[in-house]
């Protein structure tokens, strides 16, 4: 909190108080002859700028992810209107369009900040395709990591932050539903927090009343979340607010996983591309219609199946390969060899 809220301040204010910092990173900056700047978080840009003043020709690109998060603590200290005023013009200075990271997302930016929607492309992140999935050593992980754990029993998974926005208790609502209607399955819920651990603790005496069993976890390594992609019958993110992309549910399809989504945000999208699907969506904010498409999940094999074949595809389309060659694209770069 202290962290971000004093980012938020140095950036309002301006950042040429940094003198030291800029002239050690313009160094940096000139020994590595770095030609091209892409910063991934757009508050950080106002140091890209002022670094160029004293590197010629250095180039910069904005990218927007997650802005909204440090919105938040620019609401906190009532500088939100000033932060927004100092996105706009790091966008302005921009060599290039700025890039969001969905088409829905770049209208958040136009209607939330006021960035000009002729100065942002859409342009989606990439993330590992090649993954090999091996369900059998996927388990052997999850029951020395999960106390409790039932080798053939579904599991349905959450991975993602804990926090509010998240829609962790909609998920909840949701298999207690299925719960009533007599459906066996395990349910896995892991994740960090960026806003403290009130929510966090909200939910857990949520399932608790609910009489809903849960394995939680606030962190886990990578070993334990690919078997957890590898081995769940489905991810669910159940956001309740517009969320940029959909990173989560292409990893799952990056392992044949199913992923379940809300109908709203950039991540309605992201189960989808080339014509084809490696996933469903529920209606926003409706735990009942969530439960339904689980239970669809559950217990339809040939959906699952039609599913799962066509997720590594789908997120072959989202590869770091084609984020490359895309943003290549739009820098007007020579393609790759």
């Amino acid at each position: 909190d202290r962290v971000m809220k004093g980012i938020v301040r140095r950036v309002c204010d301006s950042v040429d108080g940094d003198r030291r910092l800029i002239r050690g990173f313009a160094r940096s900056v000139a020994e590595a002859r770095i030609t091209h700047m892409l910063p991934m978080l757009s508050i950080l840009c106002p140091w890209a700028i002022a670094v160029r003043r004293h590197v010629p020709g250095l180039k910069y690109l904005v990218t927007f992810q997650g802005y909204e998060l440090y919105v938040k603590y620019a609401k906190g200290i009532d500088r939100e209107r000033e932060l927004d005023a100092r996105l706009v013009g790091v966008v302005e200075e921009s060599d290039w369009p700025a890039i969001a990271v969905s088409e829905d997302y770049l209208k958040r930016v136009v209607e939330d900040i006021g960035v000009p929607e002729s100065s942002l492309r859409a342009i989606p992140p990439g993330i590992p395709a090649d993954f090999t999935r091996d369900r059998e050593a996927a388990v052997e992980v999850l029951v020395s990591r999960f106390r409790g754990f039932r080798r053939d029993v579904p599991l349905i998974t959450y991975l993602g932050r804990r926090d509010t926005e998240k829609g962790i208790d909609l998920l909840l609502y949701a298999a207690s539903i299925l719960r009533r209607r007599g459906l066996d399955f395990q349910l896995t819920i892991c994740g960090p927090t960026l806003f403290g651990d009130h929510y966090s603790k909200v939910c857990r005496q949520l399932a608790e009343d609910l009489r809903c069993p849960v394995m939680w976890s606030s962190k886990v390594n990578d070993k334990v979340r690919s078997a957890l992609f590898a081995h769940s019958r489905c991810i669910v993110y159940p956001s309740i607010h517009r969320e940029p992309f959909g990173m989560v549910a292409v990893e799952a399809m990056a392992h044949r996983t199913p992923a379940i989504v809300p109908d709203h945000g950039g991540i309605a999208a992201a189960i989808e591309a080339n014509d084809e699907v490696g996933g469903l969506r529920f209606r926003s904010l409706d735990s009942g219609h969530l439960a339904e498409q689980i239970e669809r999940l559950l217990t339809d094999d040939d959906l699952h199946r039609h599913l799962a074949e066509a997720g590594p595809r789908i997120a072959g389309y989202y590869s770091v390969r084609n984020l490359a060659d895309r943003v290549l694209a739009h820098l007007g770069l020579p393609a790759r060899p």
